[in-house]
């Protein structure tokens, strides 16, 4: 692993961190998980894609994997109970 690496799974834990934390009350663990894990899917997926596929520079990489998973953030949330298969 190279070490651009680190910084971006450095932010990927704060964002684990965030979801955890800033989660609704009424919202259920097993959605929180399953936001979790789209939200990290999307974000090591464009991290691959910019570093080592279109080799971007590592702070263009972590600013364009983060604008990409806070699009993904502003997924319903009916979608993610639906995939926690919930309600």
């Amino acid at each position: 692993m190279s070490p651009e690496w680190i910084p971006l799974l450095f932010a990927a834990a704060f964002m684990l961190l965030l979801i955890f934390l800033l989660r609704p009350r009424k919202q259920s663990l097993r959605v929180t998980v399953c936001r979790m894990l789209v939200m990290e899917a999307i974000y090591l997926g464009m991290c691959y894609l910019l570093l080592d596929v279109l080799e971007h520079p590592p702070a263009e990489a972590l600013l364009g994997s983060i604008l990409i998973t806070v699009l993904a953030g502003a997924i319903p949330a009916r979608y993610f109970q639906k995939l926690a298969r919930e309600r």
